[in-house]
């Protein structure tokens, strides 16, 4: 029945309770919240960030932190800050459902300083959010790219609504109209990666803003149809296709199988599809020795290989154009055995140019997705191979990985070690002061 799904999730939503989650959910959701904040915080010299903070200066408000510029504003307004500096390198959480976590956590923090509200109440909103996100979103996303458009704000604008709903305490029918509401608010292009425009994080943005506006509609009384997520002309028909069921598994299993549990992270400040190809680019270069390279074959999933900007190999002169490129990203891992924001930044940079023109990229239905395989050839007739065969597990966000991202993301930026273990401590206590606190402070350091 069209509305079930809406309603169950909200349910679910508005239920959300610390005490009940499994121990491995609320350490996921710490994890996310750390990695998050890390990656915000080694984000704060990018352009968008800056772009986002003036644009938002002059609204007013004094409820929530802005972290780009330590101020003080709405927490709509924080939100759609801080989204945007979360996202403004790209190396967000990931899952195949999109980066909702660069909407959810800076929608969730805003919210809970708003309200004051405690850390279990923190987690419990962040576990909201992602679930909501995660499962509208998983069966569907493939639809919606192939059409143009962008899974992290499309489903990550419910995330933030659920976020903010269970912050605002709203009751199932309250949250099911928040999310009702955020179905007509979901947006975002992908054709940042097509043009090379530098304006993909301000939808992260957009969508922290709108769902903190959904919830907050919903507690003043406002109401929209259930069936705003799989009616006839609901958000799945309106983003995808009419045949498909996308509502049929987004209920099931509901409070006991948590989509969280899958999210993973980026090693590298780039589209997540090319993790692989910088990871097994590095490994072949040091297997090569010095050796001159003749050329690399990269096969990857069509879904993959043939998505937007994946294939494009220049004139580089901005970053969606570098970090949406598989072959700048083989370049410059076989480069420089690494990929950084330096380097992909580094538009003319030779040693990395040079390469490029050697990298083919393959469309192959035989590979898994997240699964390419790397053949490098060596101008003395060798031939290295590399594939990836543990793609989900390689890259699994854990508290672990969280603490040593946040370590290496503060050392590349150069925000102190004591300042990133500070963060790491605060998130493991989860008090909400102390954990906006310790983001304050590394801002800060990467600031100056």
């Amino acid at each position: 029945m069209s509305g079930e799904a809406l309603r169950a999730l909200a349910h679910f939503s508005a239920g959300v309770d610390t005490r009940t989650l499994p121990p491995a959910v609320v350490d996921k959701a710490k994890a996310c919240l750390l990695y998050a904040l890390a990656v915000g915080a080694a984000g704060m010299r990018a352009p968008p960030a800056a772009q986002a903070a003036r644009a938002v200066a002059d609204a007013g408000g004094s409820e929530a932190t802005r972290f780009f510029d330590d101020a003080r504003c709405d927490a709509g307004d924080a939100a759609f800050a801080n989204a945007t500096l979360f996202h403004s390198r790209v190396q967000d959480d990931a899952h195949p459902a999109g980066h909702v976590g660069v909407v959810v956590v800076p929608s969730t923090l805003a919210m809970a300083e708003s309200v004051a509200a405690d850390g279990a109440e923190l987690i419990a909103a962040l576990v909201a959010g992602y679930e909501v996100a995660l499962r509208i979103g998983r069966d569907h996303t493939a639809d919606a790219s192939a059409r143009g458009f962008r899974s992290t704000p499309l489903y990550g604008v419910f995330g933030a609504a659920a976020a903010a709903a269970r912050l605002l305490h709203l009751d199932q029918s309250a949250t099911t109209h928040a999310l009702a509401l955020a179905a007509s608010m979901a947006g975002g292009l992908r054709e940042y990666s097509e043009c090379g425009s530098e304006d993909f994080a301000f939808q992260a943005g957009t969508a922290a803003r709108n769902g903190i506006l959904a919830a907050r509609l919903a507690a003043s009384g406002a109401t929209s149809g259930p069936s705003a997520l799989d009616g006839k002309a609901g958000f799945y028909r309106a983003f995808g296709e009419a045949g498909p069921d996308y509502a049929a598994r987004v209920a099931s299993g509901l409070g006991e199988a948590f989509e969280i549990l899958a999210v993973t992270f980026k090693p590298y400040p780039i589209c997540q599809f090319h993790r692989g190809i910088v990871r097994g680019a590095s490994a072949l270069r040091e297997r090569a020795a010095g050796a001159t390279l003749a050329s690399i074959e990269v096969r990857m999933h069509p879904f993959e290989a043939d998505f937007f900007g994946v294939r494009y190999a220049g004139p580089f002169a901005t970053f969606p154009q570098t970090f949406m490129s598989a072959p700048f990203c083989a370049a410059l891992a076989w480069a420089r055995g690494d990929a950084t924001l330096a380097g992909l930044t580094a538009f003319a940079a030779e040693d990395v140019l040079a390469i490029v023109p050697r990298v083919t990229i393959v469309s192959d239905p035989a590979r898994p997705r997240y699964g390419p395989r790397i053949e490098a050839r060596l101008a003395d007739g060798g031939t290295l191979v590399w594939e990836e065969h543990d793609a989900a597990d390689a890259y699994l966000l854990t508290v672990d990985t969280a603490q040593r991202m946040c370590a290496r993301l503060a050392a590349e930026v150069g925000i102190p070690s004591s300042a990133a273990s500070t963060l790491a401590i605060a998130v493991e206590a989860t008090d909400r002061a102390t954990v906006v606190a310790a983001m304050r402070a590394a801002c800060a350091r990467a600031r100056n």
